[in-house]
């Protein structure tokens, strides 16, 4: 039987519900050490590092550990460490580095040409076996399994095993594994009656223009991950902003026509986000907002609701991810297309 991208995006709740027990006990102890060497000085950096959906997937990590770390703490993309920076990777560097096949070109570069070895390298893969994982030293898997068509179950798999070792490098991670048991059980709500949820969205959304996608904080990454995933999977122009961005000059982009899909996940910087929301309705544009249920945001001519069940503010990114790849099902149907299949590339891009 042939895989869908629908099957693959099912699978998650399981995949969640099986992180939530925790990482193998070895990997756990190996994390508390490199938490005890962060707090001894040992570590001069923290340098979090991936491509593509990787990349976007680390950026709730980044602003978690630079809050809790006393070590600057860097997000690179890894073609721009490796070609343009890699004076970066210091001997005495905490590197994490996040690739869903561990085959990336970039990453593949990286374990090849590094001109010091950092300290420790913790790395955060689907599946064992790969380049990257045989390279770090400390090594975190999603076990989502073989994913075949756009990123769906690896993408969150990753988020869970980023909130899973951002908690050890704090001395939360029993708190985390109840949060990511809390998350596979909403996730299991969110996929039970997806479809007329998301459905009507399409014609509202209109599959022939391009869209914008703003989020701030750690739905800054949803919004980065939702570009990308609709370019591939719906093959629609768009682009990702974060709030403050999207003031800076493509606010000049709205008018009748325009459509921005906001993610409000962050509750402090909700009331400048409605600011938004309310300047781009004003213009004649249009908004779907993606919210936590507890919000209770209404409905308005011109703005459109997109709901998910609650969950510990810091697995947001996990349901707007979720809600995205469902979206993508109808808008690339409408664009006569099939979600999830690659027609210029391949599921690994193997090429720097």
């Amino acid at each position: 039987m042939t895989v869908s991208y629908l099957d693959e995006i099912m699978q998650q709740p399981a995949m969640l519900a099986a992180l939530a027990k925790g990482l193998p006990k070895d990997t756990e102890q190996e994390l508390a050490q490199a938490r005890l060497d962060l707090q001894s000085g040992a570590f001069d950096r923290v340098l979090l590092t991936g491509m593509g959906g990787s990349l976007h997937g680390a950026y709730p990590l980044y602003l978690q550990l630079v809050r809790s770390l006393g070590v600057p703490v860097i997000l690179m993309d890894t073609s721009e460490l490796v070609q343009q920076t890699p004076e970066a990777i210091s001997e005495r560097c905490l590197m994490i580095a996040i690739s869903q096949s561990g085959e990336s070109g970039e990453i593949v570069e990286m374990t090849r040409i590094a001109p010091r070895r950092p300290s420790t390298v913790i790395s955060a893969t689907n599946l064992a076996g790969n380049t990257l994982a045989n390279w770090a030293d400390i090594r975190l898997l999603s076990n989502a399994g073989p994913e075949l068509t756009v990123s769906s179950k690896s993408y969150t798999g990753g988020l869970a095993c980023l909130h899973l070792l951002g908690a050890a490098l704090v001395g939360a991670l029993p708190q985390a594994k109840k949060e990511l048991a809390r998350a596979a059980t909403a996730c299991t709500e969110l996929l039970a009656n997806w479809e007329p949820r998301v459905s009507a969205l399409t014609s509202f959304l209109d599959p022939k223009a391009p869209l914008v996608f703003a989020g701030r904080g750690n739905s800054f990454a949803s919004a980065q991950i939702a570009a990308l995933l609709t370019q591939e999977a719906a093959k629609l122009p768009c682009c990702a902003l974060s709030g403050g961005q999207f003031r800076h000059g493509p606010i000049e982009l709205v008018r009748p026509g325009f459509t921005m899909v906001t993610f409000l996940g962050d509750r402090k910087t909700r009331d400048i986000d409605m600011a938004i929301i309310e300047k781009v309705l004003g213009c004649g544009g249009r908004v779907v907002a993606v919210t936590p249920a507890a919000s209770d945001l209404p409905e308005a001519e011109g703005l459109r609701v997109l709901s998910y069940p609650d969950v510990p503010t810091p697995l947001n990114p996990i349901m707007e991810a979720v809600l995205v790849q469902v979206l993508q099902i109808p808008l690339a149907a409408a664009r006569g297309f099939k979600a999830g299949e690659f027609l210029n590339a391949t599921k690994v891009t193997g090429i720097v």
